[in-house]
Formats: structure tokens, sequence, C-alpha cells
């Protein structure tokens, strides 16, 4: 099984809350490096959703890296995609403040998501159980 980062494990956690918090459905998170995707990590949303909640999502990862002090080269990705959906003058600013926002209120689910990915890949029913305080254990069963 490939290394896990702590630092990828935060940032991913950060797509993960803020975008199942704005209503989109998580297929799969992973904070483990992908060499045929040349990822480090990634958090992957069904495509359906309102254009403002996919910038919303992907400012997430740049509002944490931001907060946490983190060097900006691994908000890039993010940043163009954040541009992209929310296209204008202010957009990503106004994106990267509201993501922010909401990270500092879902703080206990974003820790309960980076512990999770820590462990394994997880899935929107595994999102679902941690929103809810539950523990998943590394196989999906509750522990």
């Amino acid at each position: 099984m490939p290394s896990r980062s702590l630092d990828v494990a935060l940032h991913e956690a950060a797509h993960v809350v803020v975008g199942v918090a704005l209503g989109l459905r998580l297929r799969h998170a992973t904070a483990a490096p992908s060499a045929r995707d040349n990822a480090l990590g990634y958090a992957w949303f069904e495509a359906r959703g309102h254009r403002s909640s996919h910038a919303l999502m992907y400012a997430a990862g740049v509002a944490w890296e931001r907060a946490s002090g983190a060097s900006a080269w691994m908000a890039e990705p993010d940043v163009r995609l954040v541009r992209e959906h929310a296209p204008g003058r202010g957009g990503l600013e106004a994106c990267v403040r509201a993501a922010d926002a909401m990270l500092r209120g879902l703080g206990p689910v974003h820790s309960r998501v980076t512990r999770a990915l820590m462990r394994r890949n997880i899935t929107h029913a595994d999102i679902l159980a941690l929103a809810r305080g539950e523990r998943i254990s590394v196989y999906g069963v509750a522990d």
C-alpha cells in the first residue's frame, strides 16, 4: 500500500467536508499517492451539482493550505479549478473565504475525515457515518 501523508490527508479532507456539506456526492477520496494519475491524493465527486458548489469544494483545498501556512504549490491545481468554476473578478478569493469559514465550522468532522484518510480510502457512505460521529474501521465496517 502506498504511503499516506498527513499533509495530503488534511488537504483532501478539506475538499471532502466542504463538498459534502454543500450537498455534493462523494464517490471516492484518498490520501495515497497514485503514479497512474500523478496525484498525491484526490477527492472525486459526482459531476452533478451547481458550479458554485464545485468551486467552493475546490476552494477548500486552497483555504486549508493558506490557513495551515503550507507551501502554495499543493493548492495550484485547486486554484485553476476554482477559477474555471467561478470565473470573474474576485471569484477565487470569495470562494476561498467562504470555504475557509465552512472549514472553521466543520473542524471536528474535518479531523475525523483526516484520521479516516490516513487509514484508508473513503466513500460517500463512510463520510456520512463520520459526520454522524460514528467510527469506521480499516475495512469500512463500524468499529
